[in-house]
Formats: C-alpha cells, sequence, structure tokens
C-alpha cells in the first residue's frame, strides 16, 4: 500500500482522504489548525465571519454521496458549512486520519514518488518519507493588499477584508466612520452592505465594472425564483448564460449602469464577464446608503483619498477587499521553481495539468489549488489522485500534462484577464469526470438522461456510474434538486 500524505483538513483534503480510504489507501492528514473546516473555519481566512454565507446553493456546495440535512438554508451561513465538514468527517471516520496541531515545514524530493516531509508538533519535528504527497491548503492563505500610491501617508485605519469579521468588531472600528471599500466583488459588497448601518458614509471604489446578482433570480419573466447557480450550472444546449450571456445576465440583475454611472459599461455587448454575488448591493446604492466611485487607480494622502482624475475625499478608514495571496511556504525552492509558483499572482499562481499534476513532479498533486473551486471539483480532484494512487490508472502521459500546463500559462498571460481561470465550471467538471471514469453515460443512466441533459450539474451525477458509484442514492440526490430549466424551460 502506498504511503500517502494530504496537507490540510478544508473540503479539499476531507475529500481527498475520502477518497484515498474508498480505494484501500490509508492516508495520513496533516492540519496546523486544531479542527477541520480550512478557509470556513479558521480566523483570517477567506470565508471566516459571522456574516460569511455561501454564494452558491447547498445543492452545489455538496459532497456526491452526503446531502445536507433536510432543513438546510438553501444558502447555508458558515458555522452551518463547518457543521456539514465535521458531520461529513465523522460518517466516514476521517477524523481518525487527520494530526491536528501540526505544522508541515518542509515537503522536499528524495527521488521519483518519494517525498520526505518534515513535520513540527508541540515542539517536537518529525521527519518521514511518502510515496505521494496531497496539497489541499486552498489558495487562500492570506491577506493580499496592494501597494497604493501614498497609503503609508494615510493617518487613518487600514483594514482587510478579513478583519470585518463580526458585527460587534464592525462597530468598534466603523461605526459613525467616513469608509472607503477598495474593491467590489465578493467580499466589497458584503461588507458594503454590512457597513451601511453603521458608517456615516460607505464608499465603494472599483477599477471596473461588473455584473451584480442576486443569489435568488428569476430564470425567465413570470418564473418563480430558483437559487442561481441552478439556473447556470447545467449541460443543456439551449442554455442561455452560455447562448446569450450579456442579454441573459441583464435580464436577470439588471443593468448597473442605470443605477450608477460609476458602475455602467463602457460598452455593454462587449462588457466582460465579470460576475458578482450581491443581494442588496444595487438597492443600497440606489437608495444612496452606499456611494460608488469608479476610479482605475486610488492614491492616498493623510486624511483621504485621490481618484484618478485628481479629485479627493476625506475618509477615516480603507477596507482593502483586494482578495487573498497563496502561500507554498512548505514546499523546496527547486519544487516551487517546477510549479512556476507566484505568490502574487491571485489568478493562476501554479501551473498544474488539470489543476491537479505537474509532469516533473511524480508524486506531488494538488486538489482545489486553484481560484473558484467547487465541492464537485475538489472530490473529482480527490478521486482522480486516489485512482492514480492505488495503481488503478496510471497518470496521463507526459506529453499531456506538459500540453496541459502550457495551457494554465496561456491563462495566466490572457490579457484581459479573466475573473476565473476555469469559469465553465460544468465542462470542467465532466472533463475531470471523464480522467476519473466517472461521467454519467451509458445504458444504466439512461433513466437519467433528461436530468443529466438539463438538470443542474451536482456531485451527485458522478456517482451515477463507474468507480465506487451509488446509483440509488445518487438518483434520490439528484432528483431532489430543483432544475429550472428542465421542468420549467425559458
Amino acid at each position: 500500500m502506498p504511503k500517502v500524505a494530504v496537507i490540510g483538513s478544508g473540503p479539499s483534503g476531507l475529500a481527498v482522504a475520502k477518497a484515498l480510504l474508498e480505494h484501500g489507501v490509508v492516508p495520513e492528514v496533516f492540519d496546523k489548525a486544531t479542527a477541520i473546516g480550512g478557509m470556513w473555519g479558521a480566523p483570517g481566512r477567506g470565508a471566516w465571519s459571522s456574516y460569511a454565507r455561501t454564494n452558491l446553493s447547498h445543492y452545489s456546495c455538496s459532497f456526491s454521496d452526503f446531502p445536507w440535512p433536510q432543513g438546510t438554508d438553501v444558502f447555508p451561513m458558515r458555522r452551518s458549512v463547518v457543521d456539514y465538514l465535521k458531520s461529513y468527517a465523522a460518517a466516514f471516520d476521517l477524523e481518525r486520519h487527520i494530526r491536528f496541531g501540526t505544522t508541515v515545514e518542509l515537503v522536499e524530493p528524495r527521488g521519483e514518488h518519494r517525498w520526505h516531509l518534515t513535520t513540527l508538533c508541540d515542539g517536537r519535528r518529525e521527519s518521514r518519507d511518502f510515496d505521494y504527497v496531497v496539497v489541499a491548503t486552498g489558495v487562500f492563505s492570506r491577506p493580499h493588499v496592494p501597494e497604493f500610491e501614498g497609503l503609508i501617508s494615510f493617518r487613518g485605519k487600514i483594514f482587510h477584508a478579513a478583519d470585518c469579521y463580526s458585527e460587534e468588531v464592525n462597530r468598534e472600528h466603523f461605526g459613525g466612520k467616513r469608509v472607503l471599500i477598495v474593491g467590489a466583488a465578493f467580499s466589497g459588497t458584503e461588507i458594503a452592505g454590512q457597513l451601511s448601518g453603521i458608517a456615516e458614509k460607505v464608499t465603494v471604489g472599483l477599477r471596473h465594472p461588473m455584473w451584480f446578482l442576486p443569489r435568488w433570480v428569476h430564470p425567465w419573466p413570470g418564473a418563480p425564483s430558483y437559487p442561481a447557480d441552478l439556473v447556470f450550472y447545467n449541460r443543456s444546449l439551449d442554455n442561455p448564460l452560455t447562448s446569450r450571456s450579456r442579454e441573459y445576465l441583464r435580464q436577470l440583475g439588471g443593468d448597473p449602469g442605470e443605477v450608477s454611472p460609476h458602475l455602467a459599461f463602457d460598452d455593454i455587448e462587449n462588457a466582460p464577464l465579470t460576475v458578482v454575488t450581491a443581494d442588496d448591493f444595487l438597492p443600497l446604492v440606489a437608495d444612496g446608503r452606499v456611494h460608488v466611485r469608479r476610479s482605475r487607480a486610488f492614491g492616498f494622502d493623510c486624511s483621504g483619498v485621490v481618484y484618478d482624475d485628481g479629485t479627493r475625499e476625506d475618509i477615516d478608514a480603507v477596507v482593502m477587499c483586494t482578495g487573498y495571496a497563496s502561500a507554498l511556504p512548505f514546499l523546496s525552492p527547486d519544487v516551487l521553481a517546477a510549479l512556476e509558483f507566484d505568490p502574487t499572482d491571485q489568478l493562476q499562481p501554479v501551473l498544474l495539468h488539470k489543476q491537479v499534476f505537474q509532469p516533473d513532479l511524480p508524486g506531488l498533486a494538488f486538489a482545489g489549488y486553484y481560484r473558484g473551486p467547487y465541492f464537485p471539483i475538489m472530490e473529482l480532484h480527490g478521486r482522480w489522485v486516489a485512482r492514480v494512487a492505488a495503481g488503478e490508472i496510471p497518470c496521463p502521459p507526459l506529453a499531456e500534462m506538459r500540453a496541459g500546463v502550457d495551457m494554465e500559462r496561456q491563462i495566466r498571460n490572457r490579457r484581459p484577464r479573466p475573473q476565473f481561470p476555469h469559469g465553465d465550471y460544468v465542462r470542467l467538471a465532466d472533463d475531470l469526470a471523464h480522467q476519473v471514469g466517472v461521467f454519467p453515460d451509458g445504458p444504466e443512466v439512461a433513466d437519467m438522461s433528461d436530468y443529466v441533459r438539463q438538470a443542474p450539474v451536482v456531485a451527485a451525477h458522478f456517482r451515477l456510474t463507474g468507480p465506487h458509484a451509488k446509483p440509488d442514492l445518487a438518483r434520490r440526490i439528484i432528483r431532489s434538486v430543483p432544475a429550472p430549466l428542465k421542468d420549467g424551460g425559458s
């Protein structure tokens, strides 16, 4: 049996550990935290906030054979996600394989399929060899604040989105203050709403316009509301999100330029497809409770912000909603070089074949390590790695993996940069499913053909057939998911 180390016990690490056990490989999971959860359970990480709610419905934030409990909020809060992950770990007896409070200090190669790990726990350092190492730490490692002209001279308070994690903290920091929020993506719009009833004035600064969509949308005029992800993510050839993207986004969320000229697209017919989940942002702007300012650059002086047209505004505090940077401090320099690791690149920090393998680093794999991972993708990564580690299937040929890395390099160098490196979630999931051997096709799933073609693509699709299929459970889960385009048309 191969010896496999997994680094991280968030959603990706748990999915990898569970998949390895399914294939008869006993993993050893290392996490410096004292409990599972990853970005959902640790202060200072991407979703650690008492306000945090999933942007996707629980139907999408779900593993293939572990549905959420009856009565769960359609868009669960952070604490519910942590409870779900804990229940998942308990159901599949994963926690006994996790070494909490253990920092992985160094991972270095010792020959083909031989990796040397140095760990530290309670002051005790250990070194051991493994056949495979799976990195499942996620890309949201540390708050990122870009350089801004004059910021060092600003005498007000400077925060990151990670600091805005509770109502009590926000009232303490921002009560009665004039606040500039830099960035209008997911955290920026959410925090603007949180501060709109606390601060004296809230201004959101953004460089480029984008689409703002609520979590619940009406997929066609007169239709009931559905979670947006259940409308978007399907294999239907009639999916309006792919056939007439901008028109459909305007239908679902409205034209932001009608709310404020600072949110207007320069050319709406060729507008970028940057989409932000924001339930209340546009109404707050329309009501004047949140102000917006579009500026190509933001400069600062001792008491305010200077916009690109030379105008300035007095402010008391800045919240940098500028995302998170990646960190892989445990990988040796030669490994980082092979990965072409760039910690400043928030879109594409490493270059991997299908976000999993690097052809020159046999035995090293990644799971969920890319911007925008969904639970089904993390799980498919884990199932692919597990099948390879168990010797059931080989790694892809070297030439194929090198071509895959070249493709990722092209994405890294693309200008203008896309919102996500792999924005077509359905195509990405199906591609990985083919690699794993779990794509839902063939006569044994003929009765589910309408669901496969037109219903939302959820993780249970990939338990209908193939290794460790659970077809009865998968059918029950899939049929329980609202399917707006299948059932109602558009």
